[in-house]
C-alpha cells in the first residue's frame, strides 16, 4: 500500500509541472492566414517571415475599403500601424504589428494586396539577402502619401527555391546555398546561379544527400507536411496566369561536368545511368481548378509537375528536355546559349478563353542544376546560370 501511494504522489509531481507548462502564454507572433470578405477574388496568398502578399483578381475588390482579417498564433493580437493605397487603385500596402500572447514578443509585417499580373520577363537583377535569400520582381506604382504623389516600387516575391530545405540538413550559411545571385550575367548586372551541393553526413543520414540548386515560380513551404519525410510536397509550383503562352525564351549557361550519382545514407555515391547529369529548364501551363479537384491544392508539386498520365491538369509544356536537339542540357562549354522553346500542348488539351480570363490556369517556370535533383540524384558541383527569361504570349 505504501508503494502505491508513493507512486501516486510521484505521478502528481510529474504531471503537475507539465500542466503548468501547457498553460504558459504563447510566445509566437505570426500571421498564419489572411482572409477577406471576397475570398473568391483571391488567386494566391504567400506569407513569409515578415511579409505577406495577397494576389487578387482585377476589379473584384474595393481596395480603398478593404477590411482583412487574420488567423494568428494562439493568443496573439494584431494592430494596424500604417496603410497606403496606390493612386492607380491596384495596390494596397499595410503595416501590421503582431504581439504574442505573453506580450514579450512582437513581429512587424508588411502586407500587400495586389491586382498586379505576374510579369512575363525576368532578368534576375533583384536579389535580397535575408534568412534564405530570394530573387524578386518589381513594378513601379504611385502612392498618395498625405496628399503627395510618390513613385515607389512594389516587390513581388514570386520566385522560390529549396534554400530553406537545404538549411535544415546542411551546415554553413547563405554563401553555401544551392541557389544564389552572381554577377556573371549574359546582360545586365545579375544572374540566377543554381549549384548542386552536397549536404554532408546529416543530409545523407536523412535521405537527402544532395541539394540541387533550383528556382521556380511559386512557393517553398513546409506548412502541413513533414518536410524531412515528404520533401517533394514542399515545392508549390505555379501562379495564376491570364495570358496564352506561346514560347519560353531563355539565356543560360551550364556546367554538367561532374558525374551523375545516387547516394546511400553514408554518403557513398554510385554512378546513375550513363553518368551524365543534365539541367532542368522548362515551363508548365496547367489547369489549377482541376489540380484542386485531383490533388486538393491549386498548385503542382514535385510529384505532379511533369506527370504523364492522361488524367492530370497539365495543358502544355515548354522546355529544353522536350526538344529533339537538347545536347545543351548536358553542358554549354562555358558559353551562354539563347534558346526559344515552343509550348507543346498535351494531346486533347486546349485553353478555354473565358476560364483563362478568370485565372483558372497557372504557369510554372522551373530551373534546376540537376534534372533529378528532387530525387536526390545529381552531380555535386554542377552549375546552371539563368538569365533574361521571357514568356512570349499571344497578343504580345
Amino acid at each position: 500500500m505504501k508503494n502505491r501511494w508513493l507512486y501516486i504522489i510521484l505521478s502528481v509531481f510529474i504531471i503537475f509541472p507539465s500542466c503548468i507548462k501547457d498553460e504558459l502564454p504563447n510566445v509566437e507572433a505570426d500571421i498564419e492566414e489572411i482572409l477577406i470578405p471576397q475570398m473568391n477574388a483571391v488567386t494566391s496568398i504567400r506569407i513569409d517571415e515578415n511579409r505577406a502578399t495577397v494576389y487578387l483578381r482585377k476589379g473584384m475588390v474595393d481596395l480603398e475599403n478593404l477590411q482583412p482579417s487574420f488567423v494568428l498564433s494562439e493568443g496573439a493580437t494584431i494592430t494596424l500601424e500604417n496603410s497606403l493605397l496606390a493612386t492607380t487603385q491596384n495596390v494596397l500596402r499595410q503595416e501590421y504589428r503582431v504581439t504574442s500572447e505573453n506580450k514579450e514578443w512582437q513581429k512587424f509585417y508588411t502586407v500587400q494586396f495586389l491586382e498586379l499580373e505576374i510579369p512575363t520577363f525576368y532578368d534576375f537583377e533583384r536579389f535580397t539577402t535575408n534568412k534564405w535569400d530570394e530573387f524578386y520582381e518589381q513594378e513601379k506604382v504611385e502612392f498618395d502619401i498625405e496628399g503627395n504623389i510618390e513613385d515607389t516600387y512594389i516587390e513581388q516575391y514570386i520566385w522560390a527555391s529549396g534554400n530553406l530545405g537545404f538549411s535544415l540538413v546542411a551546415s554553413g550559411g547563405p554563401k553555401d546555398f544551392p541557389t544564389f545571385a552572381e554577377k556573371d550575367a549574359s546582360s545586365g548586372k545579375g544572374v540566377a546561379c543554381l549549384k548542386t551541393r552536397g549536404t554532408g553526413s546529416l543530409g545523407a543520414l536523412q535521405g537527402m544527400p544532395i541539394a540541387a540548386g533550383n528556382l521556380f515560380l511559386g512557393e517553398f513551404s513546409s506548412k502541413g507536411i513533414n518536410i524531412m519525410q515528404e520533401p517533394m510536397k514542399a515545392t508549390h509550383f505555379g501562379l495564376p496566369f491570364r495570358k496564352k503562352p506561346l514560347q519560353m525564351s531563355v539565356k543560360f549557361k551550364y556546367d554538367g561536368s561532374n558525374v551523375n550519382m545516387t547516394y546511400d545514407k553514408k554518403g557513398n555515391g554510385t554512378v546513375y545511368g550513363d553518368g551524365r547529369d543534365y539541367c532542368a529548364i522548362y515551363a508548365v501551363l496547367f489547369d489549377n481548378v482541376k489540380a484542386q479537384e485531383l490533388y486538393g491544392v491549386s498548385y503542382l508539386d514535385g510529384n505532379t509537375i511533369l506527370k504523364e498520365d492522361t488524367d492530370n491538369p497539365i495543358i502544355a509544356v515548354a522546355g529544353l528536355h522536350e526538344q529533339d536537339e537538347n545536347s545543351d542540357q548536358y553542358g554549354t562549354n562555358g558559353e551562354y546559349k539563347h534558346r526559344v522553346f515552343d509550348f507543346k500542348y498535351r494531346q486533347g488539351k486546349s485553353l478555354d478563353p473565358d476560364r483563362l480570363r478568370n485565372y483558372e490556369y497557372s504557369l510554372a517556370i522551373v530551373f534546376s542544376s540537376s534534372f533529378y535533383g528532387d530525387r536526390f540524384i545529381g552531380g555535386i558541383g554542377n552549375t546552371l546560370w539563368i538569365d533574361d527569361v521571357e514568356i512570349v504570349c499571344e497578343g504580345n
